[in-house]
């Protein structure tokens, strides 16, 4: 298989893998707004294996961003692995997704990676849930159509909007509490942020499913998808490389 170079820049972190969806070597970089190009050279240099990366190995380069202001200082840094062409996901790139919502231009890259991904992975109607700085639910029917999908607040997010605006309550560890019933504040805190962020998930589903009148796979992804799948009460399964699975089968379409 073609081994290539995908990117998937987000707001919190910027995800490169190496390879493809039989195999994936990532590494994955806090995204600063204001890096440069030799920063990130200098980043990728001291991690990613340069004995795999030269014109021979890899065929090519795809990069998907949500933050504008690095896209090109990314291009500009990874160009210097290789002379290939960098493919980025935008406007005239074939996804062999048809987007059908109000403004097709809306709908972020990552998104549409996810949503090529999941209906790669299940070969039907799906909805990939991707939990990340924000929680996002992207829907596909059977006919590889993108029908919409919604955005909730992350965990993350959620937890340092509760310590910022209230005097007394810390920060606690994200992991799966033993009880819903918390006998303290940090198991509460706990309990709200995981199982209530779980019920969250599991209520939008069903809500997805009724409205749509599908019967999807469920996908989920992201960061803390490894936290919240265990718990979901729905069928689901975890995918931790499907945005970067989404890119690889973006740029086998454009090439």
């Amino acid at each position: 298989m073609k081994k290539i170079i995908a990117i998937d820049i987000g707001n919190s972190e910027t995800n490169v893998g190496v390879g493809n969806s039989t195999k994936w070597e990532s590494y994955r970089y806090t995204t600063r707004k204001t890096i440069t190009s030799d920063e990130l050279l200098m980043m990728f240099k001291t991690t990613i294996d340069l004995s795999k990366l030269n014109d021979k190995a890899v065929d090519g380069v795809i990069v998907c961003s949500v933050v504008p202001q690095i896209t090109d200082s990314v291009v500009s840094a990874i160009s210097e692995f290789t002379t290939k062409d960098v493919l980025v996901v935008g406007p005239g790139i074939k996804t062999g997704l048809k987007v059908n919502i109000d403004n097709p231009k809306e709908l972020g890259p990552d998104r549409i990676a996810n949503s090529v991904g999941g209906f790669k992975k299940t070969n039907k109607e799906v909805v990939i849930v991707d939990l990340g700085t924000a929680t996002t639910f992207d829907v596909v029917n059977s006919n590889k159509e993108y029908l919409g999908g919604s955005i909730a607040p992350g965990i993350k997010i959620s937890l340092d909007a509760l310590i910022s605006k209230t005097s007394s309550l810390k920060s606690v560890e994200l992991k799966e509490p033993d009880k819903v019933i918390g006998k303290n504040t940090y198991e509460a805190i706990q309990s709200g942020l995981v199982l209530g962020h779980a019920s969250m998930i599991d209520s939008m589903l069903e809500k997805i499913v009724l409205e749509s009148n599908l019967s999807p796979g469920v996908v989920i992804t992201g960061g803390l998808g490894t936290l919240i799948q265990p718990v979901l009460n729905i069928n689901s399964s975890y995918e931790k490389n499907l945005t970067l699975d989404g890119l690889e089968e973006i740029y086998n379409l454009n090439n």
